[in-house]
């Protein structure tokens, strides 16, 4: 996405939505999403609107599970966002009766059940599988992205990282080179590349790198790292790595003891968007692009755009720089 049509995909959704605010008093089943609690009248504003239903059947008050689910999965804020935007919400609880029964009865849900996600047309069919028996925030983003991708939308950048760092299948390696600023800057903007960390080892500048196995491999990152001036040995014990770089012409380091460096990412953390809370992938991914003089913003949700903005505009203020914590607990309230 160029950055004239970024600019105007966040406008149009402010537009549409033009306050957040976290739910008040809300069960913890249902996470910091907004619901509507009324099938028809979803179905309503999903015809209305033209966006899909996520109608959500939840045991409120509910067990372990169901708890966890709202708790972790829905009170995840760029979970709860794309929820909200590209959505209508709807929770239906499947231990009561009235309207929620038959809702249940209608799609053929046993009551008192774990957390099941419908992705509804305006008129109430299923347009992809629904999601039941899993219950991580992988599980709810690949569906969330799946069912952008059958309505013939796009998926935002900041989705994809999501889908990326939360359905990842890792591995990390060790490469030491002579600056480490500026292999996060090269390596971070690798695809496949979900992470990278700044330390030392033996004494050299190193950085960690951890990368997705589905998406690359330990021979791409080290080479593309190499022919980048990022590479100039591997410092590791595996023997799997160690033969890799032996086929690349790498020279290899035994492990030793490693530590981390004070400036983690270190062009997001001297960038206003630090203040700004995002997950992992996106901080290696805004770290490279700021690097590279790119277009950061791109990597952000509509609502982290809105948190930069009342940042710059003095109007969110005692924030502080640069989050490591997750992004549930550093997210401002007012968002």
């Amino acid at each position: 996405m160029d950055r004239k049509n970024f600019w105007l995909f966040v406008i149009m959704l402010f537009i549409q939505n033009p306050t957040w605010t976290q739910p008040v008093n809300q069960p913890i089943e249902l996470g910091r999403v907004h619901w509507i609690r009324n099938l028809d009248e979803g179905l309503s504003k999903s015809a209305k609107l033209h966006k899909p239903v996520f109608l959500l059947f939840q045991e409120v008050p509910g067990c372990s599970t169901c708890r966890n689910f709202g708790s972790n999965v829905l009170d995840h804020p760029l979970i709860a966002e794309a929820i909200e935007d590209h959505f209508i919400p709807v929770a239906i609880y499947n231990n009561i009766g009235g309207h929620d029964a038959d809702v249940l009865k209608r799609y053929n849900e046993p009551s008192w059940n774990n957390p099941v996600v419908h992705i509804l047309s305006g008129k109430g069919s299923d347009l992809i599988p629904k999601l039941q028996g899993r219950y991580s925030e992988g599980d709810v983003i690949s569906l969330i992205n799946k069912a952008l991708l059958s309505s013939s939308l796009l998926i935002p950048a900041y989705l994809q990282l999501l889908e990326a760092e939360y359905t990842a299948n890792p591995e990390e390696m060790i490469l030491e080179m002579y600056c480490f600023w500026s292999g996060e800057k090269n390596i971070g903007g690798q695809p496949g590349v979900i992470y990278t960390e700044p330390g030392y080892s033996q004494g050299k500048e190193v950085v960690k790198v951890r990368y997705d196995r589905n998406l690359t491999d330990a021979t791409n990152v080290a080479k593309a790292a190499k022919k980048g001036g990022n590479a100039d040995a591997i410092h590791t014990g595996e023997n799997a790595l160690i033969d890799m770089a032996k086929a690349i012409g790498m020279p290899v380091k035994k492990a030793a003891s490693y530590s981390i460096d004070k400036d983690l990412h270190y062009y997001l953390k001297n960038s206003i968007l630090s203040a700004v809370p995002m997950t992992q992938t996106q901080a290696t991914k805004i770290n490279s692009a700021l690097g590279n003089g790119q277009l950061a913003e791109n990597y952000l949700s509509p609502r982290q755009i809105k948190i930069l903005d009342a940042v710059k505009s003095g109007k969110l203020k005692n924030i502080a720089r640069y989050h490591i914590a997750p992004v549930a607990k550093s997210w401002p309230a007012s968002f």
